[in-house]
């Protein structure tokens, strides 16, 4: 099958603005859960990326998410194979107020430059499918959206799963229809339904998971959210003409000023509304088209368990583990050598900076746990030992309150910023490659079992000199270490 046809005006939105608490250990404030490859070697934002960009022109791609994570999916995403050269548009908002005034900005941010933009939305983390049943599903969904309907993706249930929405499938929409691909009028909505309830759902056949994802007119999404609140049928739908009427003042800004101080009181301000609520169970101007693809909302840590296969007692091991006599265990090591010993339907997660134990069943209140670390102001809630850099990645391996150690990785034909810092020196020491540095206005190549000190204060660069990867221990030394700690005078990547 060839590649999929563009759509008129589609503009792929990826939503990224979630902190993933649910995935901690393995996701950070700074880390999220769409930030990791645990699930294949890519990362889940990478994959949401390149779902879409057959189906777009060029620019036509959109990244929401807040300020603090801007930098890092930026970063992430010019780290990615294929994706270096990409052209998205980076959308922070002013502050996280769930999906519906996320969406409303989004929508009249674009119509500012695109009239007929026609809206394909999706969540950053999550597992699907992709190939030919993906790509005539959105074919007939973009078919719809322009015919004015605000149109989601339903998944086959592939049984009763209680964490999932529900859509009940009403009848066929005429029309376009590819493959098995055909819209439905959206009947009903059911939000995880109790157990007995989702076995009927999956007797009845006619529901659906509720993927998330939707499809529509950039003017459609405001005019039926502006209509909702003026039918106010729910408390959530009374607030859509004060959403979009934010939306609309938000976006005749420049994106750069909306963090600024008047936007992000005016944003707060906003209720915190799902999409689904706000307007897609109340408009009369839904579909639904069903399609049959594997797919997860990677909604807890236990959907590790699809990594690797039971061994005879049930437990799925992940890395480096040993078991003796347990059950029904999960157990995931990214490095470190785990032994469990007489376990029952536990979970264990472990990083090079910190281990959660916990019940199976209890994997969906990890956000507790980070909670309680936030209340004692535990670092290992905001970022991990390891970040992907655009040039490459570092690191931390040591640190105190006046001292740190890193590790730092740069590939071939990279370099880092021209930088000096205000409070920290810094020693570099080779271990691998072929180092250049600038310091000040000196320029040196530095190999293996070679070192340099950068005096706190210096302009200063590294850069991969040779054809195979950098690696440098970075010794920084100061009253404060902070990653704040930075000017940047010269930086390829747009930082």
């Amino acid at each position: 099958m060839g590649a999929p046809k563009p759509i008129d005006h589609l503009h792929a939105v990826i939503l990224a603005g979630g902190s993933g608490s649910r995935f901690w250990p393995l996701s950070r404030e700074l880390g999220p859960k769409q930030l990791l490859s645990v699930f294949g070697g890519v990362s889940l934002i990478t994959r949401a990326v390149q779902r879409v960009t057959d189906f777009c022109d060029l620019g036509s791609l959109h990244v929401v998410t807040n300020e603090r994570l801007l930098d890092e999916l930026r970063n992430h995403l010019k780290s990615q194979a294929g994706l270096k050269d990409l052209e998205i548009d980076y959308l922070a908002e002013p502050v996280p107020r769930n999906t519906a005034p996320a969406i409303a900005l989004t929508a009249a941010h674009l119509l500012r430059y695109d009239p007929h933009a026609v809206m394909i939305v999706l969540p950053s983390d999550h597992l699907l499918e992709d190939g030919g049943v993906w790509s005539d599903t959105v074919t007939v969904a973009g078919s719809l959206a322009a015919e004015g309907y605000l149109v989601t993706i339903g998944l086959k249930p592939a049984g009763p799963e209680t964490a999932y929405g529900y859509i009940r499938a009403g009848e066929a929409i005429e029309g376009e229809r590819v493959g098995e691909a055909q819209g439905r009028l959206a009947a009903a909505f059911t939000e995880k339904p109790d157990l007995e309830t989702a076995r009927l759902f999956l007797e009845r056949g006619d529901y659906l998971w509720n993927s998330g994802m939707l499809v529509a007119r950039a003017d459609v999404v405001l005019e039926q959210l502006e209509a909702a609140g003026r039918a106010a049928k729910t408390e959530e739908s009374a607030h859509g003409e004060r959403i979009v009427e934010t939306a609309r003042w938000l976006a005749s800004l420049p994106k750069t000023e909306w963090t600024a101080d008047e936007p992000r009181e005016r944003f707060a301000g906003l209720p915190s509304v799902p999409f689904d609520k706000a307007a897609l169970e109340v408009s009369e101007r839904v579909a639904v088209v069903p399609a049959d693809m594997e797919w997860s909302d990677v909604g807890s840590l236990l959907s590790l368990e699809k990594l690797a296969p039971p061994d005879e007692r049930g437990n799925v091991r992940v890395g480096r583990v040993v078991d003796v006599d347990s059950r029904d265990v999960v157990a995931y090591s990214q490095d470190r050598l785990i032994a469990t010993l007489g376990l029952d339907d536990v979970l264990v997660v472990d990083t090079p900076d910190a281990t959660l134990v916990a019940k199976k069943d209890r994997a969906q209140d990890v956000r507790l746990v980070v909670e309680a670390l936030k209340a004692v102001n535990a670092p290992e809630v905001v970022a991990a030992r390891s970040s992907l850099r655009p040039w490459g990645s570092w690191t931390l391996l040591m640190k105190a309150d006046d001292f740190q150690i890193k590790s730092i990785d740069v590939l071939p034909g990279h370099r880092l910023s021209l930088q000096s810092h205000q409070h920290r020196s810094e020693h570099w020491i080779v271990i691998e490659g072929v180092a250049r540095v600038q310091r000040n206005d000196d320029a040196i190549e530095l190999s293996a079992n070679e070192s340099i000190y950068l005096p706190a204060g210096a302009v200063h660069r590294l850069e991969n000199a040779g054809d195979v990867p950098l690696k440098v221990i970075e010794v920084a030394v100061g009253e404060y270490i902070g990653e704040d700690d930075i000017v940047r005078y010269q930086d390829e990547y747009g930082r």
